[in-house]
């Protein structure tokens, strides 16, 4: 009933958004002074059609999965996908939608069918935007520290590109752009809506894994009024009753960003007031419960944290080199550092370069990115650190450092006429000792057809129960798609 009511709500503001722009620009081609009038009706109806543009994308792919135990557990699946595209440019208002049929949005997200729509008016030096879209904040390439208005579809891992694992967001947007090199934007959601992660197959994430684990192991045989554990466990997985509605204007987010330069050099300045897209766990009434204290149910508290945050991004040409950076500062509720429940404030930084090398058509992308958790010695003197359940911390890293940094290395060249083109992507976790290569060979074939290798390699150089990736560490895969562009 839920996802009825939201498609039948989307549907009433397309509706909306197309009459306003077509009756802004009615005149303006099938009206309005006299010589357009002397115009035929045929003329004008194909000078008024000639705006709109559809587009899309059709592909079909095969994985193959390797786990590293055993051969015989090799697995094979299709993976069909069709994107629909349609944008209208008129004197003063554009319109863009995009559907997308696949498995992701038709068995698990129907929400995402209409994967962006967007109407935009101009007005002189301003710019007004509503509808469902996606926005990107800072000067990171496909990686940032600032852009916290979308949330992440993980439910196909990091393999589709950024954009396409962004979930689109309902928002209203402000854009001004001065008529010198100054350019501000406002951004308002009513709604929020949090990292979108599989809930069955290989891409589960651990950490959803981990709670239930916790939850069993806390609480044990507690009876719950009269509810033992493992049905418990069994209305917990039901999101709607184990995640925030955030559907309330409580989960609204608003931002501002500004973007000038001074000389050579791009910079921005941001402000974002939302939430964290990543749930924690409450797990002191299932503590007390267990103990036997009065008043506490059981039931552990999913929360997405109070966040704030303020950044600064810089994009600069230095020769041949592009350089760019993200610094961000995330401010919480959790200033002290001694609340369990609740994420302690952190820095975030990114900073990389992109650069052609002078060796055939090679190009070089570095990007190194990470997080610092403040205050990070109070974790251990919190009551449930003390109680001997440290881990419980929202916060928690087994490894001890509350640190996590990365860098991101993409490789790539074209060859035989720009038709074909390599690119081979490795990220690592210093960390943790994580390593994920991409590779991708690609192949134009003819009149917007084009045939793609690719694969997927995860591995651990430390202890696999530590890795940010664990539970996924045999999911490696080889991938061989055709697409077709229109």
């Amino acid at each position: 009933m839920k996802t009825a009511k939201k498609i039948f709500f989307i549907s009433l503001v397309a509706f909306f958004s197309m009459a306003q722009i077509f009756a802004q620009d009615w005149d303006d081609d099938w009206g309005g002074d006299s010589d357009s009038a002397s115009a035929s009706s045929e003329e004008s109806a194909g000078g008024f059609w000639d705006k709109f543009k559809f587009s899309g994308d059709a592909s079909l792919g095969g994985r193959i999965y390797f786990d590293n135990e055993s051969a015989g557990k090799t697995e094979a699946r299709a993976i069909p996908e069709l994107e629909i595209g349609l944008d209208y440019e008129g004197p003063s208002t554009n319109f863009s939608a995009r559907i997308n049929l696949s498995e992701r949005t038709l068995l698990h997200n129907q929400i995402d069918i209409l994967d962006e729509f967007r109407a935009d008016l101009f007005l002189g030096d301003f710019v007004l935007s509503a509808g469902k879209m996606k926005v990107v904040w800072g000067k990171g390439d496909k990686l940032h520290v600032l852009d916290n208005f979308n949330a992440n579809d993980y439910t196909d891992f990091l393999i589709p590109d950024y954009l396409d694992r962004r979930a689109g967001e309902y928002m209203f947007r402000v854009q001004y752009n001065a008529p010198s090199v100054f350019r501000l934007e406002g951004i308002w959601t009513p709604i929020m809506r949090g990292e979108i992660y599989a809930e069955d197959g290989r891409w589960v994430p651990n950490k959803v894994n981990t709670l239930t684990d916790a939850v069993m192991g806390i609480v044990g045989e507690t009876k719950l009024d009269g509810m033992k554990i493992p049905q418990l466990l069994d209305m917990m997985k039901k999101q709607d009753e184990m995640y925030p509605n955030t559907n309330r204007l409580e989960y609204g987010q608003f931002g501002f960003y500004g973007n000038f330069s001074i000389g050579a050099v791009d910079l921005g300045v941001s402000y974002y007031n939302g939430h964290y897209k990543q749930v924690s766990a409450n797990m002191l009434s299932t503590i007390m419960a267990k103990k036997g204290v009065p008043g506490y149910d059981g039931m552990p508290s999913l929360e997405y944290d109070k966040l704030q945050v303020f950044g600064l991004d810089a994009q600069a040409a230095a020769g041949p080199f592009t350089l760019r950076a993200e610094l961000a500062y995330n401010l919480t509720k959790d200033t002290a550092g001694d609340d369990p429940w609740v994420h302690n404030n952190s820095i975030s930084y990114l900073a990389g370069f992109d650069v052609g090398i002078p060796l055939h058509n090679l190009n070089l992308n570095v990007q190194g990115t990470g997080n610092f958790v403040l205050k990070k010695d109070k974790i251990s003197d919190t009551m449930i650190a003390k109680g001997g359940r440290k881990d419980l911390d929202t916060d928690y890293d087994p490894t001890g450092c509350y640190s996590n940094n990365k860098i991101v290395v993409q490789l790539k060249d074209t060859f035989y006429y720009e038709k074909v083109e390599a690119v081979v992507k490795a990220i690592y976790g210093f960390e943790r000792r994580d390593l994920v290569l991409m590779p991708e060979v690609s192949y134009k074939i003819r009149d917007g057809w084009k045939a793609r290798l690719s694969g997927l390699f995860i591995h651990n150089f430390g202890d696999d129960e530590d890795s940010e990736f664990a539970g996924w560490l045999d999911n490696s895969f080889i991938q061989l798609s055709v697409h077709y562009s229109f």
